[in-house]
This record gives C-alpha cells, sequence and structure tokens, in this order.
C-alpha cells in the first residue's frame, strides 16, 4: 500500500473482506494505517496469510512506535493463535530488560491462548520477575494465570509465594483462590494464622479458602485443625474477614459449636476483648442466612433461640440487638416472635424489629395490634407496633389505626407511626382523615408531611387539592413531601402545578423531586417534561433525563435527542437514547454521531444503532467509521458486528 492509503480504505477492505488487502497496508509507512490494518485483522479468521503479517509486526524491533507491535500481539491473542506462544513469552522476558510497555498486551493475549505451553512459560517468568523484584510484570502474570485457572500451576505459586512474602504475596493467594484448588489450605492457613499477615493478606487468604470446592472442606489438616486455626480468626478486628471466617466455620459441626460459644461466651462476658461485637454480629447473621444448617428449627433446639433471645434483649451494642433479631426473624418459631415484640420497644432498633416481624411467614398480627392499643406500653413500642401492621399490610388494623389518628391523647410519635402505616396500607378508609391532618396547621409540621405522604401513597383523586395546597406551604418539609405526594396523582393539575415547581422552588432539593415526580404521574407528567427539555435547568437536569428516559412514547426520544444536544445532559441523554434501543432513536443517535462530543458519548450512538439492528442504524454507524478521524476499539467491534449481520468473512 502506498503512502496515500486512507483509513475510509481500510474500513471498506474489511467490509469487503479483504484480507490481502489489510496484510499489505500493515506495511504501510503510514504508522496510523498500519496500526489500524492490524487491528482489523485481529477479527479474522487466522488465514496463514494473515498470522504471517501479524508475526511480521510483532517482530518488527525497529518500529520507532510500539503501538504496532502492541496492537500485533492484541490481534493474535483474539485469533487465540498457538504458534504465537513461544515468541509472545520471549518477548515477555525481555520486556523485563527493555523500555516497550508490553507486558500487558502479550499477558493478556497469553490469557485469551491458554494452554499447556502457556501456563508453563508463564510461571517460569513469574520465577524470574520474583528475582528481580518486578512487581508489575507480576501481577500481570497472576491476573493472567487467574484467568486461565490450571490446576498445575498451583505447586509453583505455593513456591513462588515464599518468594513474594510478606509484602507482596496477596495477588499470588488471589491467584490461588481464583483455581480453587484445595492443595492450596493448608498454606493459606498459615496465612491466615500468621502473626506477620497484614489485614489485607489475611482478608485475601480467608477469601481463597472460601473458593475452594465445598466437597474439599475442610482440608485434611490435623495439627492445628482448619477449626482451630479460624477460631482466632473468626473474631479478626477487620470484620469482612471475620465474616468470611464465620461462614468458613460453619461448614462443620465442631466450627459450629465454636460459634455457637461465641455466643455463650459474649452472653456471659459481654466487655470481653475475646468477643468483640462484630463477631457476634457476624454469627447472627450465618444463623440468620442458614438457620437450617444451625439446626436452630430442629425440636429440642430451645437452648438456641434462647441465647439469641438474650442478646437481643441484653447487648449493649445495637448491632448486636439488630443482628440477633434478623437470627431469631430467620427462626420464626412462637418463642422468636415474642421476643421480636418485646424487641419492639427498643428505641435504636425497634424499626427494623417491625419490618422482620411484618415479614414472618406468618407474622402475629393480633398480638401487634394489642401492643398499639395498649397505653401502659412504651411510646417506641406502640409506634413500631404501628409500622409492622402498615408494612405487612394487615387491613383489618385500620380501624384501630384511625381511631389512634382521631385520638388527640395518643402520643404524637405514636401517631405519625400511625400515618406511616395508613399510607403503607394504601386504602381509601384513611384517606380523608389523613387529608384533614395534612390541612390542619395547628398540628405539627412533621406530623403534616407525614400525612401527605401518605395521600401520595393512597392517591385518591378528591384529596389532590389538599396535596396541592400543601405544595404551597411556608414549610419546606411540608412543601417537599407534597411535592413527592404529587407524583400518585396522574392528572393533568398535578402535572402542572409539578411544572410550577421546577421553575420556581428556590430549594434545589425540591425542584429535582418535582421532576422525578413527574417520571411517576403518566402522560399528563410527559406533557411537562418535554416542555422542561426545551430550556433545562442545570441542578435538574439529571433528573430530567432520567424520568424522560422511563417513557418509551415518541415524544420522549424526541425530547431526549434535544437534551444530547445541550451540554449539561450530553452524557446522561446519550446513553438514555443508546439504552432505549428503538427505530425512532435512529435520527438522534446517528446525530451524535456528527456533533463534536467526547468519544464516549459517540461510543454510547454506535452501541445504541448498534441495538436497534436495521439496515438504516448499520449504514449510519458504517458512515461514521468512514468518515471518523480515528478509529478505537468500539468502531472495530461495531464493523465486526455490521460485517458478521451481512455475512461477510475476514478470511476463509
Amino acid at each position: 500500500m502506498g503512502q496515500g492509503a486512507s483509513q475510509a480504505e481500510l474500513v471498506r477492505m474489511r467490509m469487503r473482506g479483504d484480507v490481502a488487502g489489510l496484510c499489505r497496508a500493515t506495511r504501510s509507512d503510514d504508522h496510523a494505517v498500519a496500526v489500524q490494518a492490524i487491528e482489523f485483522l485481529g477479527s479474522s479468521t487466522g488465514s496463514p496469510e494473515a498470522v504471517k503479517a501479524l508475526f511480521a509486526c510483532l517482530g518488527r524491533k525497529d518500529e520507532p512506535h510500539y503501538e504496532l507491535r502492541w496492537s500485533a500481539a492484541v490481534a493474535l491473542g483474539r485469533l487465540r493463535e498457538q504458534r504465537a506462544v513461544p515468541e509472545l513469552l520471549r518477548l515477555l522476558a525481555e520486556e523485563r530488560r527493555g523500555s516497550e510497555p508490553l507486558d500487558r498486551p502479550i499477558c493478556e493475549a497469553l490469557a485469551a491462548i491458554g494452554g499447556p505451553e502457556v501456563v508453563h512459560g508463564l510461571l517460569d517468568v513469574l520465577d524470574q520477575v520474583a528475582t528481580h523484584h518486578n512487581r508489575y510484570t507480576a501481577v500481570l502474570v497472576l491476573d493472567a494465570l487467574a484467568r486461565l485457572r490450571p490446576r498445575e500451576a498451583v505447586t509453583p505459586l505455593l513456591v513462588s509465594l515464599w518468594h513474594y512474602l510478606p509484602d507482596h504475596a496477596e495477588h499470588i493467594v488471589r491467584t490461588l483462590g481464583a483455581i480453587g484448588d484445595p492443595r492450596a489450605a493448608s498454606a493459606l492457613l498459615v496465612l491466615v494464622h500468621s502473626s506477620a499477615s497484614d489485614v489485607h493478606l489475611r482478608r485475601a487468604a480467608v477469601r481463597a479458602l472460601h473458593a475452594l470446592r465445598a466437597a474439599a472442606w475442610p482440608p485434611g489438616r490435623r495439627y492445628p485443625s482448619a477449626e482451630e486455626v479460624l477460631r482466632e480468626t473468626q473474631r479478626d478486628p477487620d470484620p469482612e474477614t471475620g465474616r468470611l471466617a464465620t461462614a468458613l466455620l460453619s461448614g462443620t459441626e465442631d466450627g459450629r459449636e465454636h460459634l455457637w460459644g461465641v455466643l455463650r461466651a459474649a452472653a456471659h462476658s459481654p466487655h470481653d476483648a475475646e468477643c468483640p461485637p462484630h463477631a457476634v454480629v457476624a454469627v447472627c447473621d450465618r444463623v440468620a442466612e442458614a438457620p437450617g444448617l444451625f439446626g436452630v428449627d430442629a425440636p429440642g433446639q430451645d437452648a438456641y433461640i434462647a441465647l439469641l433471645r438474650h442478646h437481643l434483649r441484653e447487648a449493649a451494642a445495637p448491632t448486636v440487638r439488630r443482628a440477633a433479631a434478623r437470627a431469631l426473624a430467620a427462626c420464626a418459631g412462637a418463642g422468636a416472635s415474642a421476643a421480636l415484640l418485646d424487641a419492639l420497644g427498643d428505641a435504636r432498633i425497634g424499626d427494623a424489629v417491625a419490618d422482620l416481624l411484618a415479614g414472618l411467614h406468618k407474622p402475629p398480627l393480633r398480638e401487634i395490634l394489642a401492643l398499639l392499643a395498649d397505653t401502659d406500653r412504651p411510646v417506641s413500642q406502640r409506634g413500631n407496633a404501628a409500622r409492622a401492621l402498615g408494612a405487612a399490610r394487615y387491613a383489618a388494623a385500620v380501624p384501630s389505626l384511625l381511631a389512634a389518628l382521631a385520638d388527640d391523647t395518643v402520643p404524637m410519635a405514636v401517631r405519625a407511626s400511625v400515618t406511616d402505616a395508613l399510607g403503607a396500607l394504601r386504602l381509601l378508609a384513611g384517606a380523608a382523615p389523613l387529608a384533614a391532618l395534612a390541612k390542619d396547621e395547628e398540628q405539627p409540621s412533621t406530623v403534616r408531611a407525614r400525612a401527605v405522604r401518605a395521600l401520595g401513597l393512597i392517591g385518591a383523586p378528591d384529596t389532590l387539592p389538599v396535596v396541592l395546597a400543601c405544595a404551597r406551604s411556608s414549610h419546606e418539609a411540608i412543601r417537599a413531601r407534597a411535592v413527592t405526594a404529587l407524583g400518585g396523582y396522574p392528572m393533568s393539575a398535578a402535572a402542572r402545578a409539578l411544572g410550577e415547581v421546577v421553575a420556581h422552588d428556590p430549594e434545589p432539593d425540591i425542584a429535582r423531586a418535582a421532576v422525578h415526580a413527574l417520571g411517576r404521574i403518566g402522560f399528563p407528567g410527559l406533557l411537562i417534561l418535554v416542555r422542561l427539555a426545551d430550556d433545562v435547568q442545570e441542578n435538574v437536569a439529571d433528573q430530567l433525563v432520567a424520568a424522560l428516559a422511563a417513557h418509551p412514547e415518541a415524544e420522549a426520544t424526541a425530547a431526549l435527542g434535544r437534551l444530547a444536544a445541550a451540554p449539561s445532559t450530553q452524557k446522561a441523554a446519550s446513553a438514555a437514547l443508546s439504552e432505549r434501543g428503538t427505530p425512532d432513536c435512529v435520527e438522534p443517535l446517528a446525530a451524535l454521531l456528527d456533533a463534536d462530543l467526547l468519544p464516549s458519548m459517540r461510543e454510547a450512538a454506535v452501541r445504541g444503532l448498534l441495538r436497534i439492528g436495521t439496515d438504516e442504524a448499520h449504514e449510519r454507524v458504517l458512515a461514521h467509521c468512514l468518515t471518523a478521524a480515528h478509529l478505537y476499539g468500539w468502531h472495530v467491534e461495531a464493523l465486526d458486528v455490521i460485517a458478521e449481520a451481512r455475512g461477510v468473512r475476514l478470511g476463509l
């Protein structure tokens, strides 16, 4: 190919399946043309002619720009060309002594090719770089081995592990975890137990133990056993390490007994440093995840339930009490329900307990309702009882809830929770009392705000005037809740009011909430959203794009096209159009290809057109590739997709 060869000619060659022309282009004096031709050959069928050209490019040491060799390595990897392995390994060894940054593409190519020769070669390189303290190359090699997951690499990796201790062993541990061979278990346990291992290495070692095959746990290690090693790790200062160790211990009977022992020890000595709160939380969470594994739901296991009840009632740390509640809810026995009912009065965790009770297979709804009505109970317990009734969608509770709402002697905190519960139930019976509360200016603004929120959840049309009035309130909390509530009224009046809020409310958060609410209203809201797109305000730009993206109508597509041309919304709108994948998006997406945008935005447009997949969409992408100043990897992928759709093969 002569000096006058252009990128457009390469694109035409690619679309014709002209391997010979691309091979000639790899020898072009124009460096950019040569690199592009190489990248196209990476999509070929691997014909001898193409492979020969790529080998020649890989060996051009006189090339002043390393991109040529980089692209050749990547292309050979894409072709899974086994004949390239010896040369790639040789170049990787040379990279340790040279200055060209080719070790990354070489390692990625070798990982893509795979096979025993690659594995043995990578292990040899790993051994060599350990001596030269080349951590960068070592990490790349280990990442490649992790992708390949070769079992034959386990023993050499275990040997290499000691060369990399103590500072650089974490990547080897992660690679062993990716391979998942049980032969690594003993070494990993040593690292877990060693005082020389820092927090990152211990965590990596425990995580790698997780990756071992379930049938191989626990490993056949006599002293100290895996359970003995992990007992100390279970109370590791790092909560994540402790959580992982807890999950491992739960895999054996001895391990599970130790975990119960952790709960017993913490119950007897709550301030003992040997039983930190996060270790107790980890045990409770594991019981909640797998109650059957621990046998807590089996007959005769009352002692376990009693232990969990003790922590729920007596633990000083709210995190422990909350975790004990989760474990008891998973057990779901009668004793568990009684303990959870008592815990509704816990001011720190009562709300979480209410949600747990509501989620039980058979929640004790009558008992919860009785707690709400019992004036001798603490305010927090009665309020959380109301929350549980709402979360459980217990319609029979409506009369009691309405009675509590109307009773001025009921503490305000309880009435506020009752208001939330009526909203959660979403029954019309609650609309009128809630509307009366919302517009009563003698009531505290926090309670009125919660009543407005509940009205929005119910959405009774005759309560809209109340919510509209609250949207004009001088109290910011009431106004904010009203704006959100208007999203529950699919009516033009609500949409118009929200549009006014976007245009005039001085609080940016309220304006953003109004846009979000418009997106929930349906077609009346769409009309306002389209109008807002004509003069978008920067403080609501992202919310406006998201709201329009949720609408499938053509009007929304056109509005997104306009937003894609605005600087403040270009990125979000182009991504939204790309995700739509409908034929009416072809024109706005094609317009993005000709605009002065960041490459990432044009990429989103190309991918969107490919997702549409029509002939017209493909033609727009092809036209863009023919005129683009530079072709990125995603251009090459796009041409591959179009060529495949047209039945064009790059080679035999």
